[in-house]
């Protein structure tokens, strides 16, 4: 074995490299085989595996993930035992562009994997969100801290630790507010009944500060999870457009309304829901998704991908048979991008997932893997070549 690698090797997982050392070790990976490397990845993915708290499903679920975004010829999964794959594909994406990171972000530790200086780069969305209330004012919640942020009609609006709250015991009146979360942003909020939203950069959702009456309705644009607290008395309805709507007594659903995509999905994770679309009426069960199409057309996907589905809300990109432009879209949503084709669109399909945490740059450099040229620009361009 070279003398340089195992002290490389470290160095390159500690993000202690200099330049000079990480051209070095880039280079010795080129001309090492596998009797060199193998003791050094499964060092590495025991340590991992010991350092953080993670249970065995969620491990497994890493693996999985890490090895969806490595090409399987570069890796030889069938050819190796599960920890080598693993491994290997922890370091593959190293050198990609600093998917290590993401990884240890999850156990709360790792380093930041900056670009290289003088270059242009985006940082990730955060959390972050615009109250709109009754009377039309704004309150940007992005910076401010625990407390009351508003009171209307007797409900008051709390801000606790990134989650907004509304509690509408002594309400006197039904008033509505509206959320959104601009591009580049995330948010989470507790809505008087108890229900629970989590919303998608680029999504709104207007509602009322106290639910009365037969039923508790809300609208959404963009993308949005629900967790709706039971009440068979008072069904939970999210209207979509004035022509789809989504009627819940209790449940756990995913709808993602973009205007900019090709139909309107709501997925069904537990319980049941009703959807509508025009004259058009169906019921989910656990585990389906329906499909609305611009032309208002219903349909049912029977097996959905839920981790999939539900990616963004876990902190994750999931590109598993995605094309180039429905990528970018999700891209320019979460880093706030002006995205810009050079020439013809690249025929892409892509696989795996990838941490929502990482900079722009690195997001790229892994994507390059496909085949696929881009190039970032000031004014949060991110340009797409042939």
């Amino acid at each position: 074995m070279n003398s340089r690698l195992p002290e490389l090797f470290e160095r390159w997982m500690q993000n202690q490299c200099t330049p000079a050392e990480k051209e070095e070790f880039l280079h010795l990976l080129e001309e090492v085989g596998p009797d060199e490397m193998n003791p050094l990845l499964k060092d590495a993915w025991d340590s991992l595996k010991a350092e953080t708290m993670l249970s065995t499903g969620e491990k497994d679920r890493m693996v999985d993930r890490i090895l969806q975004q490595s090409p399987a010829e570069e890796i030889e999964i069938s050819r190796r035992p599960r920890w080598w794959a693993a491994a290997a594909a922890i370091l593959v994406l190293c050198i990609a562009g600093g998917a290590w990171y993401g990884l240890q972000q999850r156990s709360g530790k790792g380093p930041v994997v900056n670009a290289p200086k003088g270059s242009h780069d985006v940082n990730p969305g955060k959390e972050g969100a615009i109250l709109t209330l009754a009377n039309g004012k704004t309150i940007v919640l992005d910076s401010l801290g625990n407390g009351l942020v508003a009171k209307q009609n007797g409900t008051q609006v709390v801000l606790n630790n990134g989650s907004l709250l509304y509690h509408a015991e002594d309400a006197e009146a039904i008033s509505y507010n509206t959320i959104t979360t601009p591009r580049g942003r995330k948010f989470q909020l507790v809505l008087p009944d108890g229900t629970k939203v989590w919303l998608n950069a680029a999504s709104s959702l207007r509602f009322p500060t106290v639910f009365s009456g037969k039923e508790r309705k809300v609208e959404i644009t963009g993308e949005a999870f629900f967790e709706v607290n039971r009440n068979t008395a008072q069904p939970f309805i999210v209207q979509i457009n004035e022509h789809a709507d989504i009627r819940v007594v209790g449940t756990q659903f995913n709808v993602n309304a973009y205007e900019d995509e090709a139909s309107i999905h709501t997925t069904l994770l537990e319980g049941s829901v009703r959807i509508r679309s025009h004259e058009q009426v169906r019921l989910l069960s656990p585990g389906q998704q329906a499909q609305i199409s611009n032309s208002g057309e219903l349909s049912i996907v029977e097996h959905a991908n839920l981790e999939q589905v539900t990616a963004w809300k876990a902190g994750f990109f999931n590109f598993r048979g995605a094309s180039l432009p429905e990528v970018m879209r999700e891209l320019a949503r979460w880093y706030d991008l002006e995205v810009i084709y050079e020439g013809k669109i690249p025929e892409q399909q892509f696989e795996g997932e990838l941490p929502r945490t990482l900079q722009l740059s690195q997001v790229t450099k892994i994507l390059t893997k496909v085949d696929v040229k881009f190039r970032i620009e000031q004014g949060r361009r991110l340009i797409v070549q042939p």
